[in-house]
């Protein structure tokens, strides 16, 4: 996929690949030792309870699927200068919630655990990208509930629920009804982060999708909040946005920061941006409203720096410009005006390339909350090397050398960097 970009800037991000992860500092590969980073950043000791912090913190989700014992998901909040744990929770999957994509259903659970099942290897082109919105949304706010669907095995009914880090499942979803009718199918389970209500979609025998939600509380209530034709929607996923909140149906949604805006693919129409509707919508030919993001630009886009800027790598293996190889730029989605071309004038839309051009596989790991910093992953034939970055156009990556980075990041997904 595309790279990550680059600026200097007074990052203590050293970190290699192995180690000890839990050392104060550990050499990099010449021996040197990594350096604390930013002054009254990160703690002495590996907490591994409590809350998680506001600001300052990577936050990953990794899935483990043992061959008999019930999956797990743990999520761990990692210290970006000293690359130490600073809290960690673990929630154990119940035996009826849908984990594989044998099941045949629609969950961002599948997604992060896809990786995880014994025999299954790592990507050659290395780690994930950053999370898309909806896996950052499994979770409520502070990462104390995580949705999941759920399966009865005999009749391939779907429901919604949530279980906590004590391993209590409550189940929102209502018993099947003993009616002649057609299978209840709730999938995309996902947590409205004030934690008020799991939001999900339910495709009927027609295909049309209802976008829905049911509370936590009470007697799980369930509003309808939109819907439409889910027809050659294959692999869309759900996520939500907004104040007050609406769900969108898509491909690789990945929302701004203000809510206002997402980014999604369309087939036939390739990467979009949209300003998020008034009402929850799918995004299709023929559903919400979108900005087709010209080809010009050759962008995918990783995620938001702003409320209007987008990170990009190239959209397919290799970029058109030999000068963004392998690198990463920006895109201000003000400027597109629904054309196929960049808008006259507005070739500033599209930033230069932050990091130089390479022949290595960079992806995009994590975005700084305030949009100025990425790490991305490297990878060097069969070597594996994470750096961090300003997003600024000919910004000089640093390697992250502490030791514990490369099993903060070489693993699982970043669902967020606070």
């Amino acid at each position: 996929m595309a790279a990550l970009a680059v600026a200097t800037v007074l990052l203590p991000l050293v970190a290699g690949c192995g180690g000890s992860h839990d050392d104060d500092a550990a050499p990099d590969a010449k021996g040197a030792q990594a350096t604390a980073g930013q002054p009254g950043a990160g703690k002495s000791a590996d907490q591994g309870s409590g809350d998680f912090p506001d600001k300052g913190v990577i936050v990953t989700a990794s899935c483990s699927v043992p061959a008999s014992n019930p999956a797990s998901v743990t999520v761990t909040g990692w210290d970006p200068t000293t690359w130490r744990r600073t809290v960690s929770r673990t929630f154990t999957v119940p035996a009826e919630a849908v984990v594989a994509e044998a099941d045949d259903v629609a969950s961002p659970l599948v997604e992060l655990c896809a990786d995880n099942f014994p025999g299954v290897g790592t990507s050659e082109e290395g780690p994930r990208a950053v999370a898309a919105t909806r896996l950052r949304q499994l979770f409520d706010k502070d990462f104390s509930r995580m949705a999941v669907v759920l399966i009865d095995r005999e009749t391939e009914a779907t429901g919604v629920g949530f279980v906590d880090t004590s391993g209590k499942l409550t189940k929102l979803s209502g018993e099947q009804s003993a009616d002649f009718g057609d299978t209840p199918r709730e999938e995309n389970a996902v947590f409205a982060q004030d934690g008020s209500a799991v939001w999900f979609t339910e495709t009927d025998s027609s295909d049309r999708v209802r976008i829905a939600s049911r509370s936590v509380s009470g007697d799980h209530a369930v509003t309808e909040q939109g819907g439409g034709d889910g027809r050659y929607m294959d692999e869309a996923g759900l996520a939500l946005a907004g104040d007050p909140v609406r769900g969108l149906f898509g491909k690789e949604v990945r929302v701004s920061h203000d809510g206002r805006r997402a980014t999604t693919f369309i087939t036939g129409r390739g990467f979009n941006v949209a300003d998020v509707p008034q009402r929850s919508a799918l995004f299709k030919v023929g559903g919400a409203k979108a900005t087709g993001i010209p080809y010009e630009a050759d962008c995918y886009p990783y995620g938001w720096v702003d409320d209007v800027t987008v990170l990009c790598g190239p959209r397919l293996d290799k970029a058109d410009d030999p000068e963004r190889r392998n690198s990463f730029w920006t895109l201000d989605t003000s400027r597109l005006d629904g054309t196929a071309d960049l808008p006259k004038g507005a070739k500033g839309a599209l930033g230069d390339p932050i990091i130089p051009a390479t022949d290595r596989k960079n992806t995009v790991r994590a975005i700084s909350a305030d949009g100025k910093r990425l790490i991305f992953a490297s990878l060097q034939g069969t070597r594996l090397e994470f750096f961090v970055s300003a997003i600024a156009p000919g910004a000089s990556p640093k390697k992250i050398a502490a030791g514990g980075a490369d099993k903060a990041l070489g693993v699982g997904d970043v669902l967020e960097w606070r």
